[in-house]
């Protein structure tokens, strides 16, 4: 049974990129050039890449991976197991 699953906010890289002011603008002015988003984009990434940051994801905390429901169930359940295990003494 697994307990974690890739972060959804950041896709499992542990890190979201944050865009400047003058790269929205670039990239809003490149999209009327070019056919669709994803061409623009790739060249305003090519051309300004110093306009784009990387912050440590706020959801995962940069580990790539948050709890899924059963991952959940056990930390919100963390002491009774602790006990459980120490009366087992298995920890």
């Amino acid at each position: 049974m697994k307990l974690e699953e890739t972060c959804h906010h950041c896709d499992g890289k542990g890190y979201i990129e944050v865009f400047s002011d003058r790269f929205q603008d670039i990239l809003e002015d490149l999209e009327l050039l070019y056919p669709t988003f994803d061409q623009a984009m790739a060249i305003a990434r090519d051309k300004f890449e110093e306009e784009i940051t990387q912050e440590t994801c706020p959801t995962c905390k940069g580990n790539k991976v948050i709890p899924n429901q059963y991952g959940q169930m056990l930390i919100s359940n963390k002491d009774m197991i602790v006990e459980f295990l120490q009366k087992q003494k298995l920890i």
